[in-house]
């Protein structure tokens, strides 16, 4: 991948590589996960330090075959699956597939193979007269034949938990053109107690190399997810413009402009307009949303609001039925009553907007406070108006239908329907600016 960055932490709409692999193991429910760690190993269990697996440190990267011997102790099945952590597409039904055909085998291992056009780096299977796999030729050490062959190894295993097994683990060689032990050299030394399973869409086995592996497997999942939705009634007006996570949920009748991005958890309910250039992560979106030309992180958005274009909605942020929030404005942690408006160049952060409120340009509440993580509150009452520059020293309150005039620092709380002016007094100096005759 030339990246400081462990390959599988490379993300695949909007998630790990590795992630996409756990998740097709979590489905089968197996007794236990782990995962073998080298390069970028601090990395990597950061990463998923909240996940249920159990990671091995492989040590020095040996290859496949040296990888796999390292949970040998830990192991408590009588037979696991082998899973690359490069595969991101591969689904559970090819895995129970796999578990399925291997117990009706009967054999010491199985693997899962494809049959690609172009087979590139892919280990081709070899195999004998009467169609048994005899041995996986590396694309680095294989002849011109065995290059020919266009069905190759998958890199995804049933193993069994058995002596034998592991007796031939221990006689793989380094002898190769990459000096490491090949997990594939199995099929020779177990030969004839491998079978081989072959998968009709080799899409779902396709591994990552390097970005343009990343890039074309990209493509595919979006164009998936894609798909389902707009089978399921959503307009996606543009798929080659829009980037889905697996996880997002978009109801029918919602209209997805181009430039859109749709990650980690987010939900978009029926009949609205998302994009284009909107990047939601995390976001719930009720019915008849508009969002355009903006940001929502972690922001929940009621029904009929309006959100763009140009605005910035961040964790916490709730925006009431009907409320509009136009260009240019941010929201944090903060609740917008239904019907609020904040149309421009405003910053909300920690507050409570009530109903109908109206936040005027350039507006902004202040609530930092230096060295510490919490934010003072602020209160802003239902049909209350805050004019143009205004800024709102919190905690603070202002009251329903009060009037806070353009420019002005409150500092202090402000009653119903009053008035609130806190600004210094023009002065006008009569010709100060008019050239002086020397």
């Amino acid at each position: 991948m030339r990246s400081a960055q462990p390959k599988v932490l490379h993300p695949l709409c909007g998630l790990p590589l590795l992630a996409h692999v756990l998740r097709a193991a979590q489905a089968l429910d197996p007794e236990q996960i782990l995962v073998v760690v080298a390069h970028g190993k601090d990395q990597v269990m950061a990463a998923f330090s909240s996940w249920p697996i159990r990671f091995v440190d492989q040590g020095e990267p040996l290859g496949t075959g040296h990888a796999v011997r390292q949970v040998r102790e830990l192991l408590r099945a009588p037979r696991f699956l082998v899973l690359p952590g490069d595969a991101p597409l591969v689904p559970p039904e090819a895995l129970r597939a796999l578990l399925h055909q291997h117990r009706q085998a009967g054999v010491l291992a199985s693997f899962l193979s494809m049959e690609l056009p172009e087979p590139g780096a892919y280990g081709r299977v070899v195999r004998d007269e009467s169609g048994r796999p005899r041995r996986i030729a590396e694309a680095r050490d294989a002849s011109p034949d065995e290059l020919a062959l266009r069905e190759v190894n998958s890199g995804i295993w049933c193993l069994e938990n058995a002596p034998a097994l592991w007796e031939a683990l221990e006689k793989l060689s380094p002898d190769n053109a990459k000096g490491e032990y090949y997990l594939t050299d199995l099929v020779a030394l177990l030969y004839p107690q491998v079978a081989v399973v072959s998968w009709p869409q080799p899409e779902d086995l396709l591994g990552v190399n390097d970005r343009v592996d990343l890039a074309r497997l990209e493509g595919i999942l979006r164009a998936r997810i894609l798909t389902s939705w707009m089978r399921e009634g959503v307009t996606v007006l543009d798929p080659s413009s829009v980037y889905p996570g697996p996880d997002v949920r978009v109801a029918p009748d919602t209209l997805i402009l181009p430039g859109t991005f749709l990650y980690g958890e987010t939900e978009i309910g029926p009949g609205c307009v998302i994009g284009p250039q909107a990047y939601l992560v995390d976001a719930k979106v009720a019915a008849g949303v508009r969002i355009w030309f903006s940001v929502v992180e972690g922001a929940q958005i009621e029904e009929g609001a309006q959100i763009g274009p140009y605005a910035h909605l961040r964790a916490g942020a709730r925006i009431g039925a009907q409320a509009r929030i136009g260009n240019f404005v941010e929201v944090k942690a903060s609740q917008i009553g239904a019907g609020a408006k904040a149309l421009h160049l405003a910053y909300i952060g920690d507050a409570e907007v009530g109903a109908r409120a109206n936040i005027g340009a350039g507006a902004i509440t202040c609530n930092f406070q230096p060295g510490k993580s919490e934010k003072f509150r602020t209160e802003i009452g239902a049909g209350a108006f805050i004019g143009s520059n205004a800024c709102l020293i919190a905690p603070i309150r202002i009251g329903e239908g009060a009037v806070v005039g353009a420019g002005s620092v409150i500092t202090e709380d402000v009653p119903p329907y009053a008035l609130a002016l806190a600004r210094s007094a023009q002065v006008i100096k009569p010709d100060w600016a008019r050239p002086q005759e020397r």
